[in-house]
């Protein structure tokens, strides 16, 4: 068979919840999954990717599955009631009857499962009992019901409380596993209504999902959901992090470092994670939580590393982000970067998102500038290295912008600025990356800011030379770098993030600045160094690069 699921013995000794480096062995409980995938190949062949999107619609790939189904501790549960509130064609469900089927003992199941899609209820019917007949042929108790309705307007019926009231609610379900769908709803929209104390911004579906399924959890059950990592930070998710974190106890987050191979077949391009939570009793959170990642399903590059639990968190400004260490030294560049305590604000400095907008001002856009008639426009692939290089020829990217009525409130006057790239492939070494525009290099009083770039500014006056470079070095260094991958699985860099990111002190920043002016270090070991040296972490320089002499 082509799938597999846990070691027979990592169920005996385990309890059949915690995955091991050696996780994945063939059993005969495959075939529910099997089963489960076949439908749901059949579903897909049959159906247009454009509609299952526009659903949310992203089934999960068995291996996926059968890893989510043993994150679920089984060992003392004989009696279980279980949910998937989103269930497809029922592969989640598959997974974890075949996890039960692994694990020693019988057990009572009752299994409920929402969908709201009438062309899925056929396939769901089937795997349902293909999966009851196999625990019942072993000698389970097994009964289900498929509910065909919209759990997230449906669900708040269940829970006999405001979802943000002190009062403890009823107890439901030992298990609840979800890939819920993902798309962003509107204020207004139905599902909004009946999570109307939750909302913040343009919300995601899924995390009405999360919501209710965690208060729908008995005092000792779990959840297990794959989602976008987007909840993790982001000012959308502001509200929904600060419940989740107040209601719930995060128990493992399992990273998928690739963000195109996980749901490859519905060409889902995110970064996507595996988070298992229980709610939080009596204020108390667990001492530790378990990270692991790998780069696809195939989970052959299985990483792991236990951490304390508020080294999983990054408080700023009244905001809790969720990060995501997967190594000691990430532990590590945390804990130097949260010891900084300094923003950019504090300095006097601030960052804006460029103003002008390509495909709005086009009639503006010039192939080449004109003296008196254009200014300069830059755009990303003007960042080379730690400097702002124009003119930089690019196809489909003019290199100028025609003064006029209409667009000259989107200029900016010719300033010291540090400019960051919005935008970067996951895939890319690095996900920050600054240059420096010196008003020195650029004869001219106005010019125009691309919106796929950042720039960084003091407000009452303007950066000195040492300053912006101080600033760009910083942001190009590896252990800031770092810091912020832990924190934002987006390619995307907002204005929010460079603000909120915590410095040391500009004393030391200046210092960086005044290095880089005099020795022009490329960005890579050469500025980690310098980098390590001015701020005392050559600790994490050695790690990064295999010790003081090791290479890039």
């Amino acid at each position: 068979m082509r799938t597999s699921i846990l070691l027979q013995k990592d169920y005996d000794e385990r309890g059949g919840c915690k995955p091991s480096p050696q996780m994945f062995a063939t059993t005969p409980f495959v075939g529910l999954v099997d089963f489960a995938e076949r439908l749901s190949d059949e579903y897909v062949g049959n159906s247009e990717l454009s509609k299952r999107k526009s659903k949310g619609q992203f089934f999960t790939p068995q291996e996926v599955a059968l890893f989510m189904a043993h994150r679920f501790d089984l060992s003392n549960k004989k009696e279980i009631r279980f949910l998937d509130p989103g269930a497809g064609v029922g592969m989640l469900t598959a997974a974890f009857c075949a996890c039960v089927l692994a694990c020693k003992g019988l057990r009572t199941i009752a299994i409920d499962v929402y969908e709201n899609d009438p062309d899925l209820i056929p396939y769901l019917k089937k795997t349902l009992n293909h999966c009851q007949s196999a625990l019942e042929a072993k000698g389970h108790n097994v009964s289900y019901k498929i509910i065909q309705k919209d759990f997230v307007v449906d669900g708040p019926a269940l829970v006999d409380r405001s979802l943000f009231s002190e009062k403890k609610t009823a107890a439901r379900y030992d298990c609840i596993i979800s890939n819920p769908p993902y798309y962003k709803v509107g204020g207004n929209s139905a599902e909004a209504g009946s999570m109307s104390e939750f909302v913040s911004g343009q919300p995601n579906i899924y995390t009405f999902f999360m919501a209710l399924s965690l208060e729908l959890l008995k005092a000792d059950g779990e959840m297990v959901f794959i989602t976008p990592r987007s909840f993790c930070s982001g000012l959308y998710f502001k509200k929904f992090r600060k419940w989740l974190l107040d209601r719930g106890s995060i128990n493992s987050i399992h990273l998928f470092e690739s963000r195109k191979d996980v749901f490859s077949k519905a060409e889902v391009l995110q970064e996507n994670v595996i988070v298992n939570v229980s709610p939080r009793i009596d204020g108390s959170q667990n001492a530790k939580v378990l990270m692991t990642a790998s780069k696809d399903a195939s989970f052959s590059d299985f990483q792991e590393l236990t951490v304390n639990y508020e080294d999983m968190l990054h408080r700023m400004n009244g905001d809790i982000f969720i990060k995501i260490p997967v190594a000691d030294v990430d532990v590590k560049v945390q804990h130097v970067i949260n010891s900084w305590g300094h923003t950019l604000r504090e300095f006097g400095v601030n960052a804006s998102t460029g103003p002008v907008v390509s495909f709005r001002a086009k009639k503006f856009l010039a192939s080449e500038y004109k003296t008196g008639k254009t200014v300069p426009l830059l755009w990303m692939h003007n960042i080379q290295g730690m400097k702002a290089v124009w003119p930089l020829g690019r196809k489909n990217k003019e290199c100028a912008i025609r003064r006029g009525e209409g667009i000259d409130p989107c200029l900016i006057p010719v300033s010291n600025y540090v400019l960051v790239k919005r935008f970067s492939s996951k895939e890319q070494n690095r996900r920050l990356y600054a240059g420096v525009l010196l008003k020195s290099e650029f004869a001219f009083d106005r010019l125009g800011i691309e919106n796929h770039l950042n720039y960084i500014y003091k407000v009452k006056s303007a950066l000195s030379v040492e300053e912006a470079y101080g600033i760009a070095g910083i942001l190009n260094s590896s252990i800031v770098d770092k810091f912020f991958r832990m924190m934002n699985g987006n390619t995307q860099v907002n204005v929010t993030d460079i603000v909120n990111l915590p410095l040391p002190s500009f004393a030391l920043i200046k210092e960086i600045g005044m290095f880089i002016l005099r020795n022009k270090p490329s960005i890579g070991r050469e500025l980690d160094k310098a980098v390590s040296d001015i701020l005392g972490t050559q600790d994490i320089f050695n790690t990064l690069y295999g010790g003081s002499d090791g290479e890039d």
